[in-house]
């Protein structure tokens, strides 16, 4: 017998995910209830010595409880009431407890060893703990573990690049956003003789204004695009200190309690997996036209500093 606890830490942990470890659960359960009754009746024509068991005096049980938002709670033993809550009303899960167990007796003729072993999960929207009590002399709930495992080792990571690089990506789509009416307006502007003088005894003011002018347009407009996805996957803020030349308090991202805590995708969470990739869609949409940009850029501030040492 070995006592084994995970703590799952900096890991997306999907629905899907979930759902495939509880039907492991399901599955188990139902081929050793099977498979104990097929023993017991093909003990039945032998004396006691000569009687070989693998599961004898079976006895297993899955149970969840669920807690909601409403501040209610369900607790299932039967697998199907349960899955199909879970499915219908995740986005209502607050928390959850499922607890699997069997106990059964492996006899051969007259010797008899006993076992229990069990799989307990607590589950929360951004954390997930398990204790497992697996026997050394039979591996009839390894597969469910290792399933578990091979779930948490395999999950995409919670401090991604899409949080890591949050200043990043809001920049290239403000960008993108912001340059094509930038380079309207700027240019517009050379028709005005001050201004187009400007523009040629100053090289570079054309392309620091459009550049200036994109991000004050592209910060007002990207945000709108970017803020609601962000908002439910990005640290917490923790109090940094005071600014005393600002006369504020000072706020960052909290990454150590971010990476060490989880996002399970239940509840207030139900929606973090397609707002990352509304995030990822968004910055492909916008960014894929920036050396575009940049390319016109640069050829309209040739053309503006020209016309103007020519008119």
């Amino acid at each position: 017998m070995y006592n084994d606890k995970l703590e799952v830490a900096n890991k997306i942990i999907t629905d899907k995910d979930l759902e495939e470890i509880f039907s492991k659960m399901n599955d188990d359960l139902i081929l050793n209830t099977q498979l104990a009754n097929q023993e017991k009746i093909q003990n039945e024509k032998y004396e006691y010595e000569y009687q070989h068991w693998t599961l004898k005096y079976f006895d297993g049980n899955f149970k969840c409880t669920i807690n909601f938002y409403d501040d209610t709670d369900i607790t299932f033993d039967n697998y199907n009431n349960f899955i199909s809550i879970f499915n219908s009303r995740i986005s209502e899960i607050k928390d959850m407890w499922v607890r699997y167990n069997i106990s059964y007796t492996i006899q051969n003729g007259k010797e008899q060893k006993s076992i229990s072993q069990h799989i307990y999960m607590s589950i929360y929207e951004d954390r997930m703990s398990i204790d497992a009590s697996i026997s050394s002399l039979d591996n009839k709930m390894s597969d469910i573990y290792k399933l578990i495992k091979d779930k948490i080792n395999n999950a995409s990571v919670k401090y991604d690049r899409i949080i890591k690089d949050k200043n990043k990506i809001s920049n290239k789509v403000s960008f993108a956003i912001g340059i094509i009416p930038s380079l309207i307006v700027c240019t517009l502007l050379a028709f005005i003789p001050v201004v187009r003088h400007v523009y040629s005894i100053t090289i570079l003011s054309y392309p620091i204004l459009v550049l200036l002018l994109t991000f004050v347009i592209g910060a007002t407009f990207s945000a709108s695009k970017l803020e609601p996805y962000y908002k439910s996957i990005m640290p917490k803020k923790k109090y940094d200190g005071y600014d005393s030349n600002r006369g504020k308090s000072i706020y960052k991202d909290d990454i150590d309690n971010f990476v060490g805590t989880s996002e399970i995708i239940i509840g207030k969470n139900i929606n973090n997996i397609h707002n990352r990739k509304e995030i990822e869609e968004i910055e492909e949409k916008y960014s894929k036209n920036i050396p575009y940009y940049i390319l016109t850029l640069i050829v309209l501030s040739i053309v503006v500093v020209i016309t103007g040492f020519i008119i």
